[in-house]
């Protein structure tokens, strides 16, 4: 119990730190200063640790980047629309 717990908050802090990023290109709809690289490597990253969490029957590793690829998507999405 306590072991997911500590599962779940680390996705959740990754997750946040990640959000306020996503919240400024949606706003400003600026997105020249991300690095289309970087988005796919995380958004890499994060499919790798989801096909881990599966694998493993990790539940918070599994839940928190299927959520966090969703988030990063989301951050791909917005540098695709507008990048000039």
């Amino acid at each position: 119990m306590v072991v997911d717990l500590i599962g779940y908050l680390g996705g959740i802090f990754i997750m946040v730190s990640f959000i306020p990023q996503v919240i400024k290109s949606r706003k400003t709809k600026s997105v020249g200063d991300l690095s289309v690289g970087m988005i796919i490597a995380t958004l890499l990253g994060t499919i790798f640790w989801i096909i881990y969490g599966f694998l493993i029957n990790g539940m918070p590793i599994f839940i928190m980047n299927i959520v966090f690829g969703i988030v990063v998507l989301y951050q791909l999405y917005l540098k695709i629309k507008h990048e000039k």
